[in-house]
């Protein structure tokens, strides 16, 4: 198979109010570059057309969001500062992370229009989730990140996970693993029109207030996935901004009990998080 993909999708999770403007990569969060762009909205040019723009705001897009780069560069500081001696590793991981969410998508081929699509979660695989999350929801232990890693803001906001496959949970272990694997997977394989292969399941990850899961691509063998909201406690809904492969921008609110399927090889996130916690059940396959 001829593998070929030129548009990156991505997504973000962005509580405060929805804009209404066009916008792509490289606007709420560095994605292409490890800079976010700076052409705000209210700038001379991007209002009358009478003027001219300035040769370095020449293709680069409207920022309507205000500047996300004052968010970017606190947030990677707070990692250098956390991790002190090892606070060069945020910086490599940050290179590693825009370098591979530019270039990895361009081998990829696009199996979908669109490149994600929300629906409720099948029955049996809600059931499943939501039993499992309600039996274990106090048991959550903390998520262990390698120093430097920069794909949550875990110095800042600690993640929790309440692990699928801890067999001291009430109904937890492979034999749920499967179950659920074999619950999503006929309905991925459908969106996608591809035969596909189990290849990483999470357990529920707990997002706390503030949490930031930086715009990224996961690496090979992983393909497509499905995204659950298992619960939240929110004080509004929260819009799943999502870049498709037109290469604009599309909101799709992700409430309890609904589902995102994505091309995940082409698909990163960003929380930007008010709420007191959201859970996601994440559970990607690679194609055979």
């Amino acid at each position: 198979m001829t593998l070929k993909h030129t548009i990156i999708t991505w997504a973000l999770f962005l509580s405060s109010t929805t804009h209404s403007a066009e916008y792509g990569v490289d606007v709420s969060f560095p994605m292409h570059h490890g800079f976010v762009s700076n052409n705000y909205a209210e700038l001379p040019w991007n209002i009358d057309p009478s003027f001219e723009t300035p040769a370095e705001y020449q293709d680069m897009a409207v920022q309507p969001l205000g500047n996300r780069q004052k968010f970017y560069d606190e947030m990677i500081e707070g990692c250098v500062q956390y991790y002190g001696k090892k606070g060069n590793k945020c910086r490599d991981y940050e290179t590693d992370r825009v370098q591979m969410t530019l270039r990895q998508p361009q081998s990829m081929e696009n199996y979908t229009d669109i490149g994600f699509k929300k629906l409720k979660a099948p029955d049996n695989v809600w059931k499943l989730v939501k039993e499992f999350w309600d039996a274990n929801k106090d048991q959550q232990s903390k998520e262990n990140w390698p120093a430097g890693n920069t794909y949550t803001n875990h110095w800042a906001a600690e993640t929790r996970i309440v692990n699928i496959e801890n067999t001291k949970l009430r109904g937890g272990g492979f034999t749920l693993k499967n179950a659920i694997w074999d619950a999503a997977k006929s309905t991925i394989s459908q969106w996608t029109g591809a035969e596909l292969k189990e290849c990483s399941l999470y357990g529920i990850r707990v997002y706390a207030t503030g949490s930031v899961l930086s715009a990224h691509v996961d690496r090979l063998p992983l393909v497509s996935s499905a995204i659950i909201n298992v619960a939240a406690d929110v004080e509004e809904p929260w819009p799943l901004e999502v870049i498709g492969h037109d290469g604009k921008a599309h909101n799709v609110t992700m409430e309890p009990g609904d589902m995102v399927l994505c091309m995940f090889l082409c698909m990163s996130f960003v929380k930007f998080d008010t709420c007191s916690f959201l859970q996601s059940w994440l559970t990607s396959f690679k194609f055979i």
